[in-house]
């Protein structure tokens, strides 16, 4: 087939740089690829173009990707484009299964070495016990987690050991623990997956012969989503490519978002200088999303430093803008998508978040409200993390004050001076009588006034939380009782603190809430997707390489993200982590295609979005006169509605508020809400921005021609106060718009006729 013939059948819609990219097929070459720009498609067509154009042997091309289920899609796509080559297809796979592949045949040669520890089960239990041994207690399965990916990232790093010491892991002893691991998986002739690149790579390096027979059978190299790759990862692609040069890789620095995995960008940012004379080629038209969203992601990554300058350029025509979600709290924002969950909605949205936890009070809200919904990895790491566990061991010894073994858990955590020796003495005195450890602690003769003093407002404490209710449980064990000290000796996670206080709200007892966090894991553990779920849920991470129609970025503030607001101007790694954290939330921003709105908290400051007012500010306003109608953010304000009564303004996006009254959340339109104010003498209304203007413009009638500055001429259908229905003559406007008529008239929406333009 010649490269004319392979062009009109599969290349017909390709833009110029879609068709650079499949017809490069010499050399190193670098694709850098916007998100939503097709690169998948291009990936697979140029494989098709090497074996249809080039005469190249499809079976001597490898394609490497980062998953098992990327590898399947990638063949999967190439199975159904070329039919004609079916039996002669490119190797897909994963790095790693490459590596066993590596491994098996310098085994074959020498004879086996390691095998492979496939059951996670035993790694973490592994990892359980030397803490056991380092710490004197197990590992709650959180921390587990935590040190595994420590470890994962250590070795797909290729660190050595002074670096893995200049670590700043939140894990006590890392070093120490790290080396025990590999020590003990080296005595059991063992290894990990990460162990099976290393030692994959350290035998392409000893073994010229095992790396020959790579390079002869793979002459031709592909890797898609290479900023996700680990150094140790382009470490065995390098040496790969070395005999032919022949490297295609594809990937956007700027969608680089598991550096906690080792994800390597620099790589990329690097390929001109490790490959001289490499092609670096680009795909910057966008497919998936409108340019209002595509406006707010480029201003928003052209700040980082470490990127190659490059610009989304949207296909789709205009749509909304970019919308703030004004919240009274965080709170108030799981009210608002509840409100909305409740309704019908067409299309479904999907809500975004960084990690699961800040999920955890909306899927407590849904699961209480009936209310369907998808949920896409949802995993309950939250219930077992370190704060969440002494917490819950807290509140039942408070209910039950004799318990020896949780005592012994958590006496040392509220800074009271207990020594070692007297919580044991009490404990087996509490054992002995049955009363209550701190009452055996107090009897006890010797005790230090300090410790003493300290142990007795500690146990008012404790007797008073069993009948504490609301968030007032989780405040008094942080605050009064003086946790919160040990969590930033630990250097723990404080934001479970928040999620705990939000979950505990509704409920009237320590008992009660503690039954709900048992209900809730188990809901978490058991979940199936709803068939007629208006909202998915996942985390950004999660959401990687997907696309939604309405998407709603939760917790995007100070502290979550950003995690650390001023990272910028921090060290080396902290400035590296959070150009990170800017790149997930470009990630989040372009998985939406028609509408983004990002949550806003008065008390809660967000840089993110700081940055993106400042930036673009006309890109926020709303697309009516909305302003000009109620104040741009309206949480907090009282409202009376003539049959809800009082209500509260807690949550407020374009038009539609969601208003708390006595009977439950309503969302209502700003007209709706003039429309049906209390109109008493006496009764408070809307706030004073939203109350009619007089008309002073008696032309105004119905049937009278006027001008908006966006839909053009109009003509008013019908009025009702001082709200009138315009219906436009632009194509596609069909129904009629509403607008508040003399402020839309006093802030330029709308004009007469005689003052139009032209």
């Amino acid at each position: 087939m010649t490269p004319e013939e392979f062009s009109a059948r599969y290349m017909a819609h390709f833009s110029a740089q879609q068709k650079a990219a499949v017809q490069a097929v010499n050399g190193a070459v670098l694709l850098l690829a916007v998100p939503g720009s097709g690169k998948t498609t291009v990936l697979v067509t140029r494989l098709g173009y090497l074996a249809l154009c080039c005469g190249v042997d499809p079976g001597s091309i490898l394609v490497m990707t980062y998953t098992v289920a990327a590898t399947q899609e990638l063949r999967a796509r190439f199975a159904a484009l070329f039919p004609q080559l079916s039996g002669r297809t490119p190797q897909f796979r994963t790095i790693n299964g490459l590596s066993a592949k590596i491994i098996e045949s310098c085994s074959r040669l020498r004879g086996p070495a390691f095998t492979l520890q496939e059951n996670e089960g035993e790694l973490a239990a592994l990892v359980g016990r030397i803490c056991l041994e380092l710490h004197g207690e197990y590992p709650t399965d959180a921390t587990v987690r935590e040190i595994r990916t420590a470890i994962t990232y250590c070795k797909n790093m290729m660190l050595g050991a002074d670096e893995i010491r200049a670590q700043h892991f939140d894990v006590p002893g890392f070093f120490t623990i790290y080396t025990r691991y590999c020590q003990a998986l080296r005595a059991a002739r063992q290894m990990d997956y990460d162990d099976q690149m290393t030692y994959a790579l350290a035998i392409l390096r000893k073994h010229p012969d095992v790396l020959a027979q790579f390079q002869t059978q793979y002459p031709h190299l592909c890797v898609d989503e290479s900023q996700d790759t680990s150094r140790v990862q382009h470490a065995i692609i390098r040496l790969l490519a070395e005999k032919t040069g022949d490297l295609f890789l594809v990937g956007d620095e700027d969608q680089s978002i598991y550096g906690f995995r080792a994800a390597w960008p620099e790589a990329l940012l690097q390929f001109p200088q490790t490959y001289p004379g490499a092609k670096l080629l680009f795909m910057e038209e966008n497919y998936r999303s409108t340019p209002q969203i595509l406006q707010a992601a480029n201003a928003f990554i052209a700040k980082n430093r470490s990127r190659y300058p490059k610009t989304i350029r949207p296909v789709r025509p205009a749509g909304q803008p970019v919308q703030p979600v004004h919240a009274a709290s965080r709170q108030a924002q799981i009210r608002y998508l509840l409100a909305l969950a409740a309704q019908v909605q067409e299309p479904p949205f999907t809500v975004l978040y960084r990690n699961n936890d800040s999920a955890l009070p909306l899927i407590d809200a849904l699961e209480r409200a009936s209310l369907p919904y998808r949920c896409r990895g949802a995993e309950d790491t939250f219930f077992t993390h370190r704060i969440v566990c002494d917490v819950c061991d807290i509140l039942r010894f408070a209910a039950a004050p004799d318990n020896t073994e949780r005592f012994l858990r958590i006496y040392y955590k509220f800074g009271a001076m207990i020594s070692r020796e007297a919580a044991l003495a009490a404990c087996a005195e509490s054992a002995r009588t049955h009363a209550p450890v701190l009452a055996c602690l107090l009897a006890q003769g010797g005790l230090p006034d300090t410790c003493r003093e300290a142990a007795e407002q500690l146990r008012a404490r404790l007797d008073a939380l069993p009948q504490t209710s609301g968030e007032a449980l989780i405040r008094t064990i942080w605050g009064p009782m003086g946790y919160s000290r040990f969590v930033t000796e630990r250097r723990l996670d404080p934001g479970k603190f928040s999620i705990l206080c939000m979950l505990a709200a509704p409920h009237p007892s320590a008992a009660a809430f503690l039954a709900r966090l048992d209900t809730l894991r188990q809901l978490i553990r058991t979940h199936r997707d709803a068939p007629d779920a208006r909202l998915t849920l996942s985390t950004i991470h999660g959401s990687k390489g997907l696309e939604y129609d309405r998407v709603f970025l939760l917790d995007v503030h100070d502290g979550v993200l950003p995690a650390d607001p001023n990272g910028a101007d921090g060290t080396e790694d902290a400035q590296r982590a959070y150009e990170e954290d800017r790149r997930l939330f470009y990630v989040a921003m372009t998985r939406a295609k028609n509408e983004l709105y990002l949550f806003d908290y008065p008390d809660v400051p967000s840089a993110f979005v700081r940055e993106l007012r400042q930036q673009l500010p006309r890109l926020f306003r709303p697309a009516e006169d909305f302003a000009s109608i109620l104040p741009e953010n309206a949480c907090g304000l009282r409202y009376r509605h003539a049959a809800h009564g009082e209500g509260q303004i807690l949550a407020q996006c374009g038009d539609a508020m969601l208003v708390a009254f006595a009977d439950g959340d309503r969302c209502l339109q700003a007209g709706q809400m003039l429309l049906e104010r209390d109109r008493t003498p006496d009764a408070r209304t809307a706030p004073p921005s939203a109350q009619p203007l007089p008309l002073e413009a008696a032309a105004c009638v119905p049937g009278s021609e006027i001008w908006h500055r966006k839909y053009g001429r109009g003509r008013i259908v019908s009025l009702q106060g001082t709200l009138a229905a315009i219906r436009f003559e632009a194509p596609g406007e069909t129904a009629p718009r509403t607008f508040c008529l003399p402020a839309a008239l006093q802030n330029g929406f709308l004009s007469f006729k005689t003052d139009a333009p032209g």
